[in-house]
């Protein structure tokens, strides 16, 4: 009895040691995310392409990675080392920026992304056909119809470019086309949304002066200040040489300044100087708290792709990335420039920010890039 009483155990004890092993063995087989892979697929994929880059990561929340590699500045501008901390030219990551700032006053309001626009537009400017129709979700998702291109700054967001855009009304189908003009216009209906609100600054008639001053002023002060990124501007911090736009890596050729456009007169659909770790900390606040957005603000942003680039953009092992990119290309006829960047929102508590102040001298693209490094850093 007591040596099948001890057979019964010891079979019991094998029974539990091959559960034990397999699920050992069925844990082992799961993919982990390495971050210092990530990092190092990125550095890899650029390291000799670029006259500079910066990136910044994020995990769970938190800033893990960051770094840097070339020049902010090359040795015939006044050689500058590129840094994760130093502000550029975001170019249309600011769209992002702008939707978050549209939610925010939405929600504010009382107001659907169902309703129009239209009351919120200057009274003296001519409504031309079928803007009266237009809502907010046609606005942040580029399904507005309007006939603009997205070249020529002056002539297609600033403020007269738009009211005249404004003026002739849709004129195409209101399928998705991306367009200058639409987060453009956030400036103009930004201040007009937040006007009269508690809290709210002395906001008169909406023009091109003040248009830019408050929408300018909600962004810092309703977004940026509440997140601690300080003093942030549609302008190269004061005192500091900016970051420049170069075209390749060619020897001797000077790179573009593209603060030499009035952006405080363009901002809202690009135009802002951020740095890869501050839009890193953007990314953090947008995802994991209620400080910028609501819960219900969140899942709006995600399911109507606004302030993301449309949904396909960014598809990799893992599903879709949420990433809205920017890229300012410039020929001045003797100076060329090249700005250049990404914000990706994957699905793991992983978010990334990556610039570039130049071309990509083996022509890959940037979203190519931050895709491939991701779904390689899976061991």
């Amino acid at each position: 009895m007591i040596q099948k009483l001890q057979d019964q155990i010891s079979f019991l004890l094998l029974i539990f040691a091959g559960f034990v092993f397999n699920a050992c063995n069925l844990s082992d087989t799961r993919e982990i995310f390495n971050v210092d892979q990530f990092e190092q697929n990125i550095r890899a994929a650029l390291d000799g392409q670029t006259v500079g880059y910066a990136y910044a990561i994020n995990q769970d929340g938190e800033l893990v990675k960051s770094g840097a590699s070339g020049y902010a500045r090359t040795q015939i501008d006044g050689q500058m080392d590129q840094s994760a901390s130093k502000r550029m030219n975001i170019a249309s990551i600011s769209k992002t920026i702008s939707a978050v700032a549209v939610l925010k006053l939405l929600e504010k309001r009382g107001l659907s992304i169902n309703d129009l626009i239209a009351p919120w537009l200057p009274q003296d400017w001519s409504l031309g056909p079928g803007v009266s129709t237009l809502s907010f979700k046609n606005l942040l998702t580029h399904r507005t119809g309007f006939v603009s291109n997205n070249s020529y700054l002056e002539q297609t967001i600033s403020f007269i470019a738009i009211k005249k855009t404004i003026a002739i009304g849709v004129s195409q189908s209101q399928t998705y086309k991306y367009q200058n003009v639409n987060f453009a216009l956030c400036r103009v209906i930004i201040p007009a949304l937040w006007k009269g609100l508690a809290g709210a600054p002395e906001i008169g008639e909406i023009d091109a002066t003040s248009a830019s001053l408050f929408y300018r002023n909600f962004v810092e002060t309703e977004i940026m200040d509440k997140i601690g990124v300080m003093n942030v501007d549609c302008i190269n911090p004061p005192g500091e040489l900016p970051t420049l736009g170069y075209y390749s890596k060619r020897a001797g050729e000077h790179g573009l300044d593209y603060g030499q456009w009035n952006w405080y007169e363009l901002c809202a659909a690009g135009g802002y100087y951020l740095s890869a770790i501050e839009l890193a900390n953007f990314m953090v606040h947008i995802r994991y708290d209620d400080m910028l957005l609501s819960p219900a603000n969140r899942a709006i942003m995600d399911k109507n792709h606004f302030g993301w680039c449309e949904s396909g953009i960014m598809i990799g092992s893992k599903g879709s990335y949420y990433n809205h990119g920017g890229s300012i290309e410039w020929d001045t006829g003797t100076i060329k420039g090249n700005m250049r960047g990404l914000v990706v929102k994957y699905p793991n508590n992983i978010e990334a920010v990556l610039l570039i102040n130049s071309d990509i001298a083996n022509g890959n693209y940037i979203t190519t890039i931050m895709t491939q490094a991701y779904d390689d850093a899976w061991e």
